[in-house]
Order: C-alpha cells, then sequence, then structure tokens
C-alpha cells in the first residue's frame, strides 16, 4: 500500500532499529534525514542522496526497510 509520510508509517521498533542500524543512535541526524527523504518525489533522488551522505550496509535490516518504505511512498 501505498504512504504518502514515511515519518507516520515509521513504527516504534522500526525506529529503534533505523536507529541502531543507520544512525548509530543519533537521533538528530535520523530526524534531518527522514524528513530530507519525504520531501523528494522522486525515488532515484532519494538513493542519490543516501549514497551521497551515508555508507549504509545494503543489506541490514534498517536500510532495507527505509528502502521499502521509500518504494511504497514513491513507486
Amino acid at each position: 500500500n501505498r504512504i504518502t509520510d514515511i515519518r507516520k508509517a515509521i513504527g516504534l521498533n522500526d525506529k529503534f532499529l533505523m536507529l541502531r542500524d543507520l544512525f548509530a543512535g543519533n537521533e538528530a541526524q535520523y530526524n534531518e534525514t527522514i524528513d530530507a527523504l519525504n520531501s523528494f518525489n522522486d525515488l532515484d533522488e532519494c538513493m542519490i542522496f543516501i549514497v551521497e551522505n551515508f555508507r549504509w550496509n545494503p543489506d541490514s535490516e534498517g536500510a532495507k526497510l527505509l528502502v521499502s518504505l521509500l518504494e511504497r511512498k514513491l513507486s
């Protein structure tokens, strides 16, 4: 199902998973990144933003979850 706001689609457990996997517990960076990703209207723009700003393991649970949310919002 399509979503319109990534932040609203992230449950509490998922938030903690992403904070741990992707942001090393840095909640300010997490919030800034979710806001930035939420502002994009194109999946490719989101992926470019991620690649340019982070060195995430694409196989981590947090990265997989975030990409699936972006796909649900922008596909």
